[in-house]
């Protein structure tokens, strides 16, 4: 009878492990691509948004000088409405590798517990599992966001 030498036992555990990682990559399914922003030198974000459509959502990575990362979503609702918030809720925002919202039609649905909130209700607010709003102004066709505001969710991505 051959003996289980510890090399075997080094490769059954990196197998097992590879397993794991390899179900986790294929499972994640709600991965989306962020658009980095910076602050410009008087510490205000602009993003363009006069082209997006209703119901069109678009996701961003801020990362400033002292690489403080906090992301966020940009929409329009039906009514044209442009509608921004911290890609995070209270209560999820505790679940790093699920957390955030993804769209789904007319809503953005938490990617950790699948509840959905109306893109046109981002704005509001509301605690709980909804997307923590993100104070903005509109001129003309740029959403204009102070770092400031930006840097008051960064709570929510440490």
């Amino acid at each position: 009878m051959r003996r289980f030498r510890p090399i075997h036992g080094v490769f059954v555990v990196l197998v097992f492990m590879a397993t794991i990682l390899g179900a986790n990559w294929a499972l994640q399914g709600h991965a989306k691509d962020f658009e980095r922003v910076s602050p410009d030198r008087s510490g205000i974000v602009r993003i363009p948004v006069a082209d997006l459509k209703p119901l069109q959502v678009r996701f961003y990575r801020f990362l400033n000088s002292g690489n403080q990362e906090v992301k966020f979503f940009v929409a329009r609702d039906n009514g044209g409405e442009v509608q921004v918030a911290f890609d995070a809720s209270e209560v999820c925002a505790k679940f790093k590798g699920r957390a955030g919202f993804r769209k789904e039609g007319e809503w953005v649905a938490c990617n950790k517990c699948d509840k959905s909130f109306r893109i046109s209700e981002v704005n509001a607010g509301g605690g709980g599992c909804k997307p923590v709003p993100l104070a903005h102004r509109v001129e003309g066709g740029t959403l204009v966001i102070a770092q400031a505001d930006i840097l008051t969710g960064w709570r929510l991505f440490r």
